[in-house]
Parts: structure tokens; C-alpha cells; sequence
């Protein structure tokens, strides 16, 4: 049996409340049926209240948040894109880091070598490859870590 305590409400909410079980006819009692308008009361909070992540454009093994700049260079001049809402845009539209790549060197490249990244908050740029690379080599540590916990001894207890 679950402990009760008194708990106060506006007198129209009562009547609501009251008006609610009247027409619903539920077998719920009114405590019963005020725990759970509480209870959901508190899950609609909770999950307005949650932090919102941020977006991000996932290329590959690379993750990229909103924010992130792409910068390509060509003949004509610098083309940039950004990543937005976790899509990337260049020119408006939403497009791949190929076709990014298509329309502003009017030519197709490998998109690695040839697209500079600049991630929220930093000054500099880097090669899409250079990133990768350091996302490759992250995942390698990683997996190699998980395997040394997950490993059983080495040696033989009847050795």
C-alpha cells in the first residue's frame, strides 16, 4: 500500500478534476487519478528540460556539429558550405561533401584531400583527411582498449 499525504489544489481545478471522473466514469479513484496527472505532469517536464544535443553531419567516421565550416579553394576563389541543423549547405542547398566539391570545382575530386574544415570555436583549418585519419586512429584505440579489458589472462591456472 502506498503512503498518502494531503496536498492542496485550486478549487477549479478540483472541479475539473471532479467533472473529468464524473464523465469518464473510470474505476480509478480520485487520489489514483490525481497521481497520475501528476506523473505525467512530471515526465512532460522532464523531457522539455532536457539539454537538447546538438546537431551534427556525420561524413563517414568524421562527426561534424552545427557550425563547422567547409572551405574548398579553386580558381574563381574560396566556396565554403556549413554545417546546419546537421546538414551541410553550400549555396542554400543541402548537398554531400561530393557534391560540394562538384560544384565548386566544376570538376570531381576526392572530397579528403581537397576540403579544408574549420570545427566550431577553432581559428584554424585542417584537411577533411587529416580528420579522418585522427577519427580512424581514435576508433583503433578505442576497439584495442575495450579488447584489453574484455580479454581473459594470459597464462593457465594448470600451467
Amino acid at each position: 500500500m502506498t503512503s498518502r499525504v494531503t496536498l492542496e489544489v485550486s478549487l477549479p481545478i478540483l472541479h475539473a478534476l471532479l467533472d473529468y471522473y464524473a464523465e469518464q466514469g473510470t474505476g480509478r479513484n480520485l487520489a489514483d487519478l490525481a497521481d497520475v496527472a501528476i506523473s505525467e505532469w512530471l515526465q512532460r517536464q522532464r523531457a522539455a528540460n532536457k539539454p537538447v544535443e546538438p546537431k551534427r553531419f556525420v561524413w563517414k567516421t568524421v562527426f561534424l556539429p552545427d557550425g563547422t565550416r567547409l572551405r574548398i579553394c579553386s580558381r574563381q576563389g574560396p566556396h565554403y558550405a556549413e554545417v546546419v541543423c546537421g546538414e551541410l549547405i553550400y549555396e542554400g542547398e543541402a548537398v554531400s561533401p561530393n557534391q560540394f566539391v562538384t560544384a565548386s570545382l566544376r570538376n570531381v575530386g576526392n572530397a579528403w584531400k581537397v576540403i579544408y574544415v574549420q570545427l566550431p570555436g577553432d581559428t584554424d583549418w585542417t584537411t577533411a583527411l587529416r580528420l579522418r585519419h585522427a577519427a580512424m586512429a581514435h576508433a583503433f584505440r578505442t576497439a584495442k582498449r575495450k579488447a584489453e579489458r574484455t580479454a581473459p589472462p594470459t597464462g593457465s591456472a594448470f600451467g
